[in-house]
């Protein structure tokens, strides 16, 4: 995407940021980010490494650096849905990997990441807002609350989405989908529930 002058001043403020506290900021000339060998993604903010990365070869490259800036915020702002993510973010991965964990366990880690990228997604959209930025802020916010509902359909699955049709860029589930921030976020509502399999996400 083409950025604005508000886009490419919001880019030095993140370089700023990470830079006055020790992060190392990355904007990648490429389509996808392998973390480690196992993991494809677009973008990630990991405060053990220190490090945030985006690949900034996919259309929507500005929106996932937005989102993964608001999860520096949290780290900075020490948020406790961020200080207390670790271990439900630890646990969804090691039962999506085979782990087998009591529903309860499983369901409480799943909604704490869910409150983690919630907080985040809210976040991501006041910097829409504040800084101007060339984002459409509904449709992000119609996006963000796919990937959020997401959550509890991987209850089902116990997979990540494909990168090839993540709910976030599956045009039919963003139509769908409210251009609000609504309620807490869980449990999965039935049209949805439906929509996800329809979709094979």
């Amino acid at each position: 995407m083409k950025l604005s002058k508000n886009d490419k001043m919001f880019i030095e403020l993140v370089k700023n940021d990470c830079k006055k506290h020790k992060i190392s900021c990355k904007l990648k000339d490429v389509n996808y980010l392998k973390p480690i060998p196992s993991i494809r993604c677009t973008g990630y903010f990991d405060d053990e490494s220190r490090t945030l990365q985006v690949a900034m070869k996919q259309k929507d490259s500005f929106e996932i650096l937005v989102h993964e800036y608001s999860h520096l915020t949290q780290w900075i702002d020490k948020v406790p849905v961020y200080v207390k993510a670790n271990k439900y973010l630890l646990l969804v991965d090691a039962w999506i990997t085979g782990t087998d964990l009591p529903s309860h366990i499983i369901e409480s880690a799943i909604q704490g990441v869910v409150e983690l990228e919630l907080d985040n997604e809210k976040r991501s959209a006041k910097l829409i807002e504040k800084y101007d930025l060339s984002i459409d802020k509904e449709k992000y916010i119609k996006k963000a609350n796919a990937y959020l509902y997401f959550h509890h359909w991987m209850r089902k699955t116990r997979r990540w989405s494909s990168s090839d049709n993540p709910p976030y860029r599956n045009k039919n589930i963003i139509a769908a989908m409210p251009s609000n921030f609504r309620g807490k976020y869980d449990k999965l509502p039935k049209r949805f529930e439906k929509l996800f399999e329809q979709e094979n996400i």
